[in-house]
């Protein structure tokens, strides 16, 4: 669970990305040495996409430039927490770090029946703590469309999306070396496309949602498309909230996401082309 307050929105009402009033939650200063990751010096290339407008979302998203290094049809999902990080606690006896996981089990196959691969951070409980800095080397050593931090809380309402509050950029490194804490900034656009997606998926299930900008690690390490999706209670008319430990309620998330992600990848990543020879999948 991210630090912040819960925020709610009426059905109907369009969705406003806004700048959170939470804290920056900053790791240690590093560097990403792209001349010592092989995997991660093709992402040196990527064109910046122009950046939309992102006071209203939009149905119809923009096309950007294509991205020749994602593996487009490759999705990273992380868990958050594990081990002896247990996350917030949902009730008296279930973890975040639980419920996380069962989402994730859930989205896996969502994804994968949309025609994606998926590769996830953890598959079980890790004995020990799985520090955020390794999160982000695994999604980042694959190259994915998007990459979904997964969260949840026992407060609140509804569904938060948050992307990166780094300021983007349409400069390409001019070194050979990316600031670790900075890493994220040149694909914020294409970050924003995506929490855009998912929120009007959710939006059109009727889930309350709103789009926030913040700091959640490791999100500012991450080279991809990035958001963290954090699921609240759900409260509808006068009844009895729905818990997120609620199966049926996990599922519907679970189809929004998953659908949002093959949205995206229909307006943002181009088909691969049959002529180069490489990973299947790949758009180069």
């Amino acid at each position: 669970m991210y630090a912040g307050p819960a925020f709610k929105i009426e059905p109907n009402t369009s969705l406003r990305p806004v700048t959170s009033k939470l804290s920056s939650i900053l790791t240690p200063a590093m560097f990403l040495l792209i001349a010592a990751a092989p995997s991660m010096q093709a992402q040196q290339a990527v064109p910046a996409p122009t950046p939309p407008q992102t006071q209203t979302p939009v149905n119809t998203p923009t096309v950007p430039k294509p991205a020749p290094t994602f593996y487009r049809n490759l999705v990273v999902i992380d868990p958050a927490h594990g081990g002896r990080d247990t996350g917030a606690q949902i009730s008296g006896t279930t973890a975040e770090k639980e419920v996380t996981l069962a989402i994730a089990q859930k989205l896996r196959p969502a994804l994968v029946a949309q025609g994606f691969t998926v590769v996830t951070t953890r598959d079980s409980d890790p004995s020990d703590e799985l520090a955020t800095d390794v999160r982000a080397g695994m999604a980042n050593h694959n190259r994915p469309l998007a990459c979904v931090l997964l969260h949840a809380t026992g407060s609140g309402t509804g569904v938060h999306v948050v992307y990166s509050s780094l300021p983007g950029t349409k400069e390409k490194s001019s070194g050979r070396a990316l600031p670790w804490n900075r890493a994220q900034e040149p694909i914020v656009a294409m970050s924003i496309r995506l929490a855009n997606e998912i929120g009007l998926a959710l939006q059109n299930d009727h889930i309350p949602v709103l789009l926030l900008q913040t700091s959640v690690p490791p999100i500012d390490n991450l080279i991809s498309p990035a958001v963290a999706v954090e699921i609240s209670p759900l409260q509808e008319g006068s009844g009895k909230a729905t818990p997120v430990t609620d199966g049926a309620y996990q599922q519907r998330v679970v189809n929004a996401i998953a659908g949002a992600i093959a949205s995206f990848r229909t307006h943002n990543a181009p088909p691969p082309t049959q002529s180069t020879p490489g990973r299947v999948g790949v758009s180069q």
